[in-house]
């Protein structure tokens, strides 16, 4: 082969084209995942709602099933803030024994990691809580 810099750059620009379609694609991916599902307090009236809409459920069906639908959305609800908490327990558990085995500039560099991996979950969570609170999720996914 006499030019085998084609071949290279043509490569390449497959690569680069491939990881730009992946990236777009999941970028708008996840923007329609993340507003269609069914967050926090939003699980139990959407899943009424569906199961009426699906079910064609009479006035009574409704009245039996709303309070069932209530409960387990609370129930979840309370489980993930448990989790939540628990979660975070360990976490800081870990980061503690961690630091212990650290010297003191390899601790000055371990608090600055948990440091910017602190602000990104702060960051992501102020970003998902703006996002459903402009763009409330829709109606779930047939």
């Amino acid at each position: 082969m006499d030019k085998p810099w084609k071949v290279i750059l043509a490569f390449t620009g497959i690569f680069l084209a491939g990881i730009l379609v992946g990236g777009l694609s999941s970028l708008r991916w996840g923007r329609n995942f993340m507003q269609r599902q069914p967050m926090g307090e939003q699980y139990g009236p959407q899943l009424m709602k569906r199961l009426v809409t699906e079910l064609a459920l009479t006035p009574e069906q409704q009245a039996k099933i709303d309070p069932i639908v209530t409960a387990a959305s609370d129930e979840l609800r309370d489980l993930r803030r448990s989790t939540q908490r628990t979660s975070a327990a360990v976490l800081v558990r870990m980061q503690g024994e961690i630091s212990a085995v650290l010297t003191p500039e390899q601790k000055a560099k371990f608090d600055e990691q948990v440091t910017r991996q602190r602000e990104r979950i702060r960051h992501f969570m102020e970003e998902r809580a703006r996002r459903l609170k402009d763009h409330p999720p829709g109606p779930p996914p047939q």
